[in-house]
């Protein structure tokens, strides 16, 4: 039962945040696959706005502590995904300038994962953990200004922290 009821809830956080990034426009301030993220999808919900219908959620402590559970167990796992790589290179400055590049993309999105790597002969710097192919190219196309040389590439990501 109590499977079931966990099941049911993750549907509804899974709708929830699906209806989410729908309206959700990516900032410079904005996480990229979710405005909710660190946020109890059940305060986001309660909240009350002027002019607006007040919801009240009520729930068993053990329905939060089942969602902790969960929210550790996955705070390890790795799914299929996408990010962008706006860095590229093998020249001899190359180290230097993906810190650079590190650096300046976190001061303009400090919501968003950086990962520089070294794979020889190659520095790579690729941003961002999205579920779909859509949300990559949506973040893509908002960063393309600063990072013109960024493009999609499909990696193993890790599980969104809600």
């Amino acid at each position: 039962m109590k499977k079931i009821i966990i099941m049911a809830v993750l549907s509804c956080l899974s709708l929830f945040y699906a209806a989410a990034q729908d309206d959700v426009a990516v900032t410079k301030e904005a996480s990229l696959d979710s405005a909710l993220y660190g946020k109890s999808i059940f305060s986001v919900i309660s909240q009350s706005k002027a002019g607006e219908g007040k919801i009240t959620i009520e729930q068993p402590s053990s329905m939060v502590s089942a969602m902790a559970t969960q929210k550790t167990r996955n705070a390890s796992k790795q799914m299929n995904g996408y990010r962008v790589r706006i860095f590229f290179d093998n020249s001899r400055n190359a180290r230097a300038m993906s810190e650079s590049v590190a650096g300046s993309f976190s001061a303009l999105y400090p919501n968003v994962a950086v990962y520089r790597e070294y794979e020889n002969p190659y520095f790579k710097v690729t941003v961002g953990n999205f579920r779909t192919k859509a949300d990559a190219t949506r973040f893509l196309t908002a960063i393309k200004g600063q990072f013109p040389s960024g493009f999609i590439v499909r990696e193993k990501i890790t599980y969104p922290s809600f």
